[in-house]
């Protein structure tokens, strides 16, 4: 009987508050993912390249390059452009909403994230797409 090897979902977070950042990678640890952290936007599309990720957790509002900027980069780009990105951010009215659907997040987390919510709701997205 073969057996069924699940691999290992592996998460990009892309988030330049240190606190923030260490939250959420402490919580995707926990849901037995691999993360990989940056800490702004611009070595992301080289870490895609690098690293194949499942899934992009995303800050909207970083120094330099933002992630609404950064996310225009991605679906841009051929070969990273079907990777899912989730943005996290504080942006949580209706119109705020459509504006990250628009710009090509696949979904979002509003701050502050609750760590066990935060975790099934990566969870059941990876599981959904």
């Amino acid at each position: 009987m073969a057996e069924t090897v699940e691999k290992t979902r592996t998460i990009l977070v892309v988030e330049d508050n240190v606190l923030m950042r260490k939250l959420f990678v402490r919580c995707l640890e926990e849901g037995g993912f691999v993360v990989v952290e940056a800490s702004d936007a611009t070595s992301v599309l080289s870490l895609m390249r690098e690293m194949a990720p499942d899934l992009v957790v995303m800050d909207i509002v970083m120094p330099g390059l933002s992630g609404l900027d950064l996310i225009k980069q991605i679906r841009g780009d051929d070969e990273l452009a079907a990777t899912p990105v989730l943005a996290v951010t504080n942006l949580a009215t209706p119109a705020d909403k459509r504006r990250l659907a628009d710009a090509g997040f696949d979904g979002h987390v509003s701050k502050p994230i609750k760590p066990k919510e935060f975790q099934a709701t990566v969870t059941g997205f990876l599981a959904a797409a």
